[in-house]
């Protein structure tokens, strides 16, 4: 994977923050990576930081990444995922709800913690 990775197991939830350049492979596997993580720890409530990563994630990608990660994730998992703008948006989050999976894009931590109900 081409992000660099930080992973802290919090009171409450898992927290994964991704650092780096933006391409679909990379944000994929950290999708993937997120999914493992949650179910090896035990964590419903996951916080994917991604705000770090740079670059603009094109429409078609959000659309693939939403119906991937309905293909991966637990639906047991709660997900709150920051991001800046140009990053994934509620495009992305439409996708994978519409898809059964509960995750929300917030603007920051406070809101992530918020709607993760923590």
């Amino acid at each position: 994977m081409g992000f660099k990775l930080q992973i802290n197991e919090m009171d409450a939830y898992l927290s994964i923050k991704a650092i780096g350049s933006y391409t679909l492979p990379d944000l994929r596997d950290f999708l993937d990576r997120a999914a493992e993580e949650a179910e090896k720890r035990g964590y419903r409530p996951v916080l994917l930081d991604i705000y770090e990563v740079t670059g603009s994630v094109p429409i078609l990608d959000m659309f693939e990444l939403g119906g991937h990660c309905a293909s991966v994730w637990n639906r047991r998992i709660r997900v709150a995922i920051l991001t800046r703008d140009g990053g994934l948006d509620k495009f992305f989050e439409n996708v994978a709800r519409n898809r059964g999976i509960a995750l929300a894009i917030v603007p920051n931590q406070d809101a992530a913690l918020a709607w993760l109900s923590i």
